[in-house]
């Protein structure tokens, strides 16, 4: 890992692959955080089909702003690499919480359907259908919440260029939620979606798909041609009501099935509320296979049967042109459901086998037979050398095909070397003990001032110890620098030292007085540092400005002017200017005793009182004529 996108993302680890593309945990390097990044793989990089489809994606999702959808935050290329970044989630996709745990409690599975249902709500408002509604395109977070994924092949409800690809006979979609009309490549609209959630409910509540069989053609005949059982009768757990939002949903009619995601939501409300729902159980829905218009062949269904019948018609001998005819459509139906298997426009699911006990080789050849592709970690275990002791996925998992199982083939018995995994995060660190053939031991949580949030301070065993493989490693993993108290500063403005200091004391902060002149009465406290409101934390120095009163205006200080007559005129200025006056000379209009530059008279005359910045004048006999 450590590989960086569009210059900002930096991957820190593999989250998921599928048969289209890879998704990685990765850091925005830019705003400091978490994200998903779903990156094209590149052998489709080059098909400007599958492109157009992941570009599709990015601004699918943009336009989609709802709790429970997905973020999408960047989409970009680099390096002919095309990537999507996405809100990171933080939990485990609905698939794998079935497989683990089984059927879920009616109420929790009603309340995940309810919260589906509000996203395709939002989607279809905006004019987009989803197509691939699964357990797998479902994230349930940490905290419980339900977020809908994977708008890859989403479709926007136009009557043009998008609508064609369905009027052409394309099936897209995941074979075991597929509604009727898209396993016959019909146009499709959101009360697809809300056959897909059906069958999501149904699997909620009974562990497994409403169909199942061994091909996605098999599955998709199912759709077509089979009534679904009641969840009940599979699940004795689940209330009437349950069954009856169910076979609504998954009506082969369309226009039995909710009008909208946003009334199959508010039905499930009303039963999480322990109000009567709307949803009036169907019975077995009918279906003949007609010719349809345009030369194409689909599943006419009639309407249920709880509806008034008409009188049967009277019995008339049909021709067997019309059964030869009718057998040729169906065949025609099955072979163009067959080419579209061929052409891989399922997005086929398979579940994984288990290899557990066989040789690396062995292993490999029959996930490779299975369309999965196999990645040999070597690890020292008790287990012979050369022999899978551990895959991942499990056994009776599903992934799409072409997925990645990861086989760990043992190297036979021995030691191992505790690798270092101070100031690595906990992603890191599994990642490191695991190549090192170790195991991840339980972890705590403390501060630490030197050691970054969400970092490993300190570990045990020690790094450089040689222990058992398969041995437990535990960390601690820092919480960041311990928070400090936060106090809000007071107002002691207009209070007396004495008050104010007491008040900010009391506030758990430090007092610190300055004494300045102001208008302010003497004592009092006219300013303070930080200003009043202000956060900071306990134990922060306030400085307060204490008043001593209007400021004193000086008087200028005088002297008696100098007598400076009979003076060089030059040495005077000097003389006068000392004192701060401003002097200027002026040469006399008649010639006075005592020769060239000797000041005749003076401006102020002496004695006068004279303070700085006063103004003198200079009389000055003129030099004499030469």
């Amino acid at each position: 890992m450590g590989e960086t996108y569009g210059g900002r993302y930096e991957v820190l680890d593999l989250a998921g692959a599928g048969g289209m593309a890879q998704v990685y945990r990765a850091r925005d390097e830019l705003l400091s955080r978490e994200v998903a990044l779903k990156v094209l793989n590149e052998r489709l990089s080059t098909d400007r089909s599958f492109v157009e489809r992941f570009r599709r994606e990015a601004q699918t999702a943009a336009n989609l702003n709802h709790p429970n959808i997905v973020s999408l935050f960047d989409y970009g290329a680099d390096d002919g690499k095309y990537f999507i970044v996405m809100e990171y989630i933080d939990g485990r996709p609905l698939s794998d919480i079935i497989h683990n745990e089984g059927p879920l409690m009616p109420e929790r599975a009603a309340e995940i359907t309810s919260e589906v249902a509000k996203g395709l709500a939002r989607a279809h408002a905006a004019g987009l259908v989803h197509r691939d509604i699964k357990p797998g395109n479902i994230m349930i977070t940490s905290t419980g919440q339900t977020k809908v994924t994977d708008f890859g092949i989403a479709r926007a409800l136009t009557t043009d260029g998008d609508q064609t690809m369905t009027q052409t006979g394309m099936v897209i979609g995941t074979a075991a939620y597929l509604s009727p009309e898209q396993a016959q490549g019909n146009p499709v609209d959101p009360r697809s979606d809300v056959y897909s959630l059906g069958c999501v409910l149904y699997e909620m509540l009974t562990g497994a798909p409403p169909f199942m069989g061994d091909t996605p053609l098999s599955i998709a005949y199912k759709h077509v041609r089979e009534n679904v059982e009641r969840p009940s009768l599979i699940n004795s757990d689940v209330p009437s009501a349950l069954d009856s939002i169910v076979l609504k949903a998954m009506s082969k009619n369309p226009d039995n099935r909710y009008p909208s995601a946003r009334e199959m939501g508010e039905d499930l409300d009303r039963y999480l509320a322990g109000q009567a729902v709307t949803a009036t159980p169907f019975l077995a829905e009918a279906t003949t296979v007609e010719p349809a218009v345009g030369g194409g062949t689909q599943v006419l269904e009639q309407t249920a049967t709880f509806q008034r019948r008409r009188p049967p018609p009277p019995p008339r001998r049909r021709n067997p042109a019309w059964y030869v005819l009718i057998a040729l459509l169906v065949l025609g139906l099955l072979g163009l459901l067959a080419y579209l298997f061929a052409q891989n426009l399922f997005a086929q699911e398979i579940r994984v086998p288990n290899v557990v006990g066989k040789q690396a080789g062995q292993a490999a050849t029959i996930l490779e037979r299975r369309d999965l592709e196999p990645d040999i970690k070597r690890r020292s275990s008790d287990a012979p050398a050369g022999e899978v002791f551990r895959q991942d996925p499990r056994k009776g998992a599903t992934v799409e095909q072409g997925g990645t199982v990861v086989l760990f083939v043992s190297n036979g018995p021995g030691t191992a070397t505790v690798p270092d995994l101070e100031g690595l995060t906990t992603a890191q660190a599994d990642e490191a003990l695991e190549e090192a053939g170790l195991d991840s031991g339980p972890s705590s949580q403390a501060a630490s001032e030197e050691v970054p949030e969400d970092r490993i301070i300190s570990q045990s065993p020690a790094a450089g110890q040689e222990v058992e493989t398969g041995t437990e490693v535990s960390f601690v993993v820092s919480t960041g620098p311990e928070a400090t108290p936060t106090v809000t500063v007071p107002d002691v403005r207009g209070q007396d030292e004495a008050t104010a200091t007491a008040n900010l004391e009391a506030a758990e902060l430090q007092a610190q007085s300055t004494e300045e002149a102001s208008e302010e009465e003497e004592g009092t406290v006219f300013e303070q540092n930080p200003a009043a409101g202000t956060v900071v934390t306990e134990g922060t120095t306030v400085t307060i400005s204490v008043s001593t009163g209007p400021e004193e205006e000086e008087t200028p200080q005088e002297t008696p002017m100098p007598d400076v007559r009979g003076e060089d005129a030059d040495a005077a200025q000097q003389q006068l200017e000392a004192l701060g006056l401003t002097v200027t000379q002026q040469e006399a209009a008649a010639p006075c005793p005592g020769g060239p530059n000797i000041v005749c008279e003076q401006s102020p005359p002496p004695d006068t009182p004279v303070s700085e910045g006063d103004a003198a004048t200079l009389i000055v006999n003129p030099d004499p004529l030469p």
